[in-house]
């Protein structure tokens, strides 16, 4: 007998549990209104990182992306947001299913291996995930 665990993309999982929603972007449409920005702000960076991947640069981090359970400033219902921030751009994304945003946060991470936003050196790419970020809980 063996198992076999069978994994569900973003699309998959948000169409049974809904869209997740955009909170905080640098551009684009936003799903919160933008009087509430700092605050929700707030509340992400004072959340709970649940799991996080990190490129570092000379003086510091030059992209994040993290996991965070946090409390919603309006509903004061417990969200799991996905913040994807680096030197030129951020995005914050969130939704009440933790499977949600976890499955979304693994995508994050592998996209931007796929597709690097930033400027890296030919070294990251020689071993995977593991090379790409100093730090990085995905596999």
């Amino acid at each position: 007998m063996s198992l076999t665990l069978t994994t569900l993309d973003v699309d998959e999982i948000t169409t049974r549990y809904g869209p997740l929603r955009t909170v905080l972007a640098d551009s684009g449409p936003v799903d919160i209104q933008p009087e509430h920005d700092d605050v929700y702000s707030l509340e992400i960076l004072g959340g709970k990182t649940l799991r996080e991947s990190v490129i570092n640069g000379e003086t510091g981090p030059v992209l994040i992306i993290r996991l965070v359970a946090y409390i919603d400033p309006t509903t004061r219902a417990e969200l799991y947001g996905v913040e994807k921030w680096s030197v030129v751009s951020y995005r914050t994304v969130d939704h009440w299913v933790r499977l949600v945003s976890e499955t979304e946060y693994e995508r994050q991470v592998r996209a931007e291996f796929a597709e690097p936003t930033l400027p890296l050196g030919r070294e990251r790419f020689t071993g995977g995930l593991v090379t790409f970020y100093d730090v990085t809980d995905v596999l």
